[in-house]
C-alpha cells in the first residue's frame, strides 16, 4: 500500500518528462546529478534512496500491477514512461489516510547515514546485552567492517558497564519511541537482536503485522527518518542516542567528488584545469557545478549563463511548459547549450522553493 502510494506519487509528478528508469533510480538513491537534479525538480527530495535493495525485476512488476488496476497507462517507446489516469488521483487521496505517514520521508538529507545509524544501534545493543551475561560468542548480525570497527571502538569504552548503558538506551528509545503508534515502535523493537534474541527478519515482520515486505522496508526506513530528525533537533534529550550519530553529521549535501570541485572552484582555479588535474571528462565537473548550485546559497550564476541566454532559456521553458532539455534546447539559440540550460532549470527550482 505504501509502496504503490510512493510510485504513484512518483508518477503523478512526473508524467511524461521521464522514463520509469528515472523513478527507480529516485528510490534506489542513484548518486547521479540527473537523478539528484529531478529530486528537486520534481519535489521527490524525500523519496531519494528510501529503497535501496529495490531491484529492477520488482520495480517493473510492481509498476505493471498498477497497470493492470487502471492506476497507470504505460507507453512504450524507445524507453517506457507511464502516465496517471483518471484513477491514480481518487486512489492517492484515499489511501494517504494508510497508518504510516509516508510523507514525513527525508530520503535526500538522511539516505547515507539511514543505514549506518540503524546499523551501529542494532549492533551496539546486541554486543552490550551478551557483553552484560559474559557471553562473547555470539554471531554478529551486522558484519560491515566499518560498523564492527565502530562498536568494538565504543564498546572498550563502556566495557565494564553494560548494565548502565543499557538502561540509558533503553529509556531513550522508550522516550522516543512513545512519540510512535504502537505498531510502529512494535516493528522498531521487534528488529534489534539482545541475548540469545535475535531480531525478526524483513519476512517475519511482514507476516507478524500483515504489511507487505515492500511496506515493512519503508516503514523502517520512515521510522528513522523521523527518528534522526528528532535526534537532530533535540539532542540534549537524547544523548545517547544522538551520540551514535555525532559523527555522521554532515556539513554538505554534496557528494565527495562534487565537493573536491568545489573546493578547487573557491581556489579560482578553471573548469577546464579541474578536469584536467582531476583527469575527468568537462561533462563530470558540469555535472558537479549543477549538484553545487543546488546547494550553494549565492552561486554565481552570470559566471556561466549571462542575463540574457537565462532570459531565453526561461521563455523556451515557459513556451513549451516542459522540463524536457531537448524540447528546450530547440526553442534557444543552438550556443545555447544543454549544461547551462540544466544549470538554470536547477537554479529556477531553487528560487520557487
Amino acid at each position: 500500500m505504501i509502496f504503490h502510494s510512493i510510485l504513484l506519487e512518483c508518477c503523478n509528478r512526473i508524467q511524461m518528462e521521464r522514463t520509469a528508469s528515472s523513478i527507480y533510480h529516485l528510490l534506489r538513491g542513484r548518486r547521479s546529478i540527473q537523478t539528484v537534479q529531478d529530486a528537486h525538480l520534481f519535489q521527490l527530495e524525500r523519496y531519494f534512496g528510501i529503497y535501496k535493495s529495490l531491484t529492477r525485476q520488482h520495480f517493473n512488476q510492481t509498476m505493471n500491477e498498477l497497470q493492470l488496476k487502471g492506476l497507470l497507462h504505460r507507453i512504450d517507446t524507445e524507453q517506457t514512461f507511464y502516465q496517471t489516469t483518471r484513477e491514480t488521483s481518487k486512489w492517492i487521496a484515499t489511501n494517504k489516510q494508510v497508518s504510516f505517514p509516508f510523507t514525513s520521508y527525508e530520503g535526500l538529507a538522511y539516505h547515507e547515514i539511514t543505514d549506518v545509524f540503524l546499523d551501529r544501534l542494532v549492533l551496539l545493543i546486541q554486543t552490550l546485552t551478551n557483553s552484560k551475561m559474559d557471553y562473547f560468542s555470539f554471531i554478529p548480525v551486522i558484519d560491515k567492517p566499518l560498523i564492527v570497527g565502530w562498536v568494538k571502538s565504543v564498546y572498550r569504552r563502556l566495557k565494564g558497564e553494560e548494565a548502565k548503558f543499557l538502561a540509558i538506551i533503553f529509556q531513550e528509545l522508550r522516550k522516543i519511541l512513545h512519540h510512535f503508534s504502537k505498531v510502529e515502535a512494535g516493528i522498531f523493537v521487534d528488529r534489534l537482536t539482545g541475548y540469545q534474541s535475535y531480531g525478526m527478519s524483513i519476512d517475519q515482520l511482514s507476516a507478524k503485522y500483515g504489511q507487505s515486505v515492500d511496506d515493512i522496508q519503508l516503514i523502517i526506513i520512515n521510522l528513522v527518518h523521523r527518528l534522526l530528525s528528532t535526534l537532530y533537533h533535540e539532542k540534549d534529550n537524547y544523548p545517547f542516542l544522538t551520540f551514535i550519530i555525532n559523527d555522521l553529521t554532515s556539513t554538505t549535501r554534496l557528494s565527495n567528488s562534487a565537493f573536491q570541485t568545489y573546493q578547487h572552484l573557491q581556489q579560482g582555479v578553471t573548469i577546464e584545469n579541474i578536469a584536467r588535474n582531476r583527469n575527468l571528462k568537462i561533462n563530470t565537473i558540469h555535472d558537479h557545478l549543477i549538484e553545487i548550485a543546488l546547494y550553494e546559497t549565492n552561486f554565481p550564476l552570470h559566471h556561466y549563463v549571462n542575463p540574457a541566454e537565462q532570459q531565453e532559456i526561461l521563455n523556451a521553458v515557459k513556451q513549451t511548459s516542459s522540463s524536457k532539455l531537448r524540447d528546450i534546447k530547440q526553442q534557444v539559440n543552438d550556443s545555447i547549450s544543454y549544461f547551462q540550460i540544466r544549470l538554470v532549470l536547477a537554479l529556477q527550482h531553487k528560487q520557487l522553493k
